[in-house]
């Protein structure tokens, strides 16, 4: 079930890149779609573990298996193990958005996006922000005042200058994935970038040129002279406005 998920991430990337060529109905009933399979398969993937907890319970395990037990509990599952999606859903749950007992605020992820030198720990900052930028509603006074001061943080801590410079190739990461992971980090990092430069500018005329003086223009522009038919396009487009 989790390489399901993780192809749908895959194919969440490749409808984000192909946007331009998409009419904007089509590609929000795709995006719609995508989201549909993924809340479905992550409720079967919970069903799954659930009936698999009650099997166990049912009979008397063995001394062997309760050692086995005991073993698996004794060694933490960390952040390390886990991969882009799993990550990104984990800090999303810990995100501090107006909810109770959140852990992770956004100097966190900030400093995440600006510090770290591992791709899918930046990757997956940027895509918290960009769910939470989705799920908030721009109508409610409390929601538009919270997203007034994320982009105030994000400009002041220098998210925004990171995140130009990664599409721009300025940013190194560590080598430590091998050349496949290495490159789909890369590929949805950006996707994810080009995606957040959309939601904080779209329809903010005074932040597209706080986005301008911080490198984001200079940045989506490198982006699209690699990429001229990829996602950058748009992007570029609505900077330059």
């Amino acid at each position: 079930m989790q390489s399901v998920l993780d192809g749908l991430k895959e194919a969440e990337a490749i409808v984000f890149n192909g946007k331009e060529n998409m009419q904007e109905e089509t590609y929000r009933q795709l995006c719609d779609a995508i989201q549909t399979v993924y809340s479905r398969a992550e409720a079967l993937q919970g069903g799954n573990e659930g009936s698999e907890d009650e099997e166990e319970e049912e009979g008397e395990p063995s001394d062997e298996e309760e050692d086995e037990e005991s073993e698996e509990e004794s060694v933490e599952r960390t952040e390390n193990d886990m991969e882009l999606n799993e990550l990104s859903d984990l800090w999303e749950d810990q995100f501090d958005f107006d909810r109770p007992n959140a852990v992770r605020p956004l100097e966190d992820l900030i400093e995440t996006i600006t510090m770290d030198i591992e791709e899918k720990r930046v990757c997956a900052a940027v895509r918290v922000l960009n769910r939470a930028l989705h799920r908030s509603k721009p109508d409610d006074p409390e929601d538009a005042e919270r997203i007034l001061k994320w982009k105030e943080n994000l400009v002041e801590e220098g998210a925004i200058k990171e995140c130009a410079d990664i599409l721009a190739g300025d940013r190194e990461f560590s080598s430590t994935d091998d050349d496949d992971n290495h490159w789909m980090h890369s590929s949805i990092l950006c996707s994810e970038i080009l995606e957040l430069f959309t939601r904080l500018g779209e329809c903010d005329a005074l932040f597209r040129t706080k986005l301008r003086r911080h490198g984001a223009l200079k940045g989506v522009e490198e982006h699209v002279k690699g990429q001229p038919l990829g996602a950058g396009l748009p992007v570029l487009k609505m900077l330059r406005r």
